[in-house]
């Protein structure tokens, strides 16, 4: 990763050439992107998304192999570069995970709602598809389950995976940026992520409402839920080093979030709002040094 990251700040035209050819792997194109937004201009940032969405757009205009479905997928691939490229050069203006999270889901939103205004017939294929999936699924189960998507539930669906794809391309370029420039600095920067108490009580009253309301917004509280979820991640990650236990612990967690990923996410999202109101970290450290 570090040959990488290096490669593709040696100049425009080698970060181009990942950007480019990343997208045959997850995150790679949209974590170049951020990653040159962090550390240069943000013209050479927009040159190099160029490079990142082009072939996308030439997937779009392939409608005899394309089908509808992958249309909206392809749509949302070129919203989570664009989505990366604004919260980069946020996180590089202010320097705070907060505010580059904020960026994230509102613009995540914002996308998604005007896919949601242009892509009717391709959300219908895929509202169709996601009802022959579950209902093939259900068959197997010997269950019956009467399932509907509204338009509003698929887009905050997108919305969700925009922003998920975003959030993890932003760390790679972050990290990435701390192996080249700042060794050991990334994992500090991700131990201290913590939403402000104002915007974390805004983000889980949203989530509640979306919560209690139809199923039409469940998947908007999901997204709401994001900041809090990756603030309970970095808790997680601050603890096992706070507390000097063994690494193995992490990948346990990782297993667990895996398997369990609804449960042990909600655990996630309340620790992230609980540390967000109490400020756990300052908590433990005041308690090792009292001892």
């Amino acid at each position: 990763m570090y040959l990488l990251a290096q490669f593709i700040m040696a100049g425009r035209f080698k970060a181009a050439l990942v950007a480019l050819f990343g997208n045959l792997l997850p995150l790679i194109s949209p974590a170049a992107v951020g990653l040159v937004a962090l550390r240069r201009s943000a013209g050479d940032a927009m040159l190099v998304m160029l490079w990142a969405l082009l072939p996308l757009i030439v997937l779009l205009n392939m409608s005899d192999v394309i089908t509808e479905v992958n249309v909206v997928m392809i749509w949302a691939s070129l919203a989570s570069v664009v989505v990366v490229l604004a919260a980069a050069l946020v996180l590089r203006s202010s320097a705070s995970w907060p505010w580059a999270l904020m960026a994230v889901v509102l613009s995540s939103a914002a996308a998604s709602l005007a896919l949601k205004f242009f892509l009717g017939i391709e959300l219908e294929a895929m509202r169709t598809a996601l009802l022959v999936m579950f209902e093939q699924v259900a068959e197997q189960q010997g269950q019956v389950i009467d399932l509907s998507f509204s338009d509003l539930f698929l887009a905050g669906l997108v919305a969700w995976a925009v922003a998920l794809t975003a959030i993890g391309a932003l760390l790679l370029a972050r990290w990435w940026q701390a192996l080249l420039y700042n060794p050991g600095g990334f994992r500090t920067e991700f131990h201290a992520v913590r939403m402000d108490r104002v915007v974390a009580a805004s983000l889980m009253a949203g989530l509640c409402v979306c919560y209690l309301l139809s199923g039409d917004f469940f998947a908007w509280g999901n997204l709401l839920g994001l900041p809090l979820l990756l603030g309970g991640i970095a808790l997680v990650h601050h603890t096992v080093a706070f507390t000097q236990l063994s690494g193995h612990w992490l990948i346990l967690f990782y297993m667990g979030l895996v398997l369990l990923v609804g449960p042990l996410s909600t655990v996630l999202v309340g620790l992230g709002f609980l540390d967000s109101m109490l400020n756990i970290r300052a908590r433990l450290a005041a308690r090792k040094t009292g001892n």
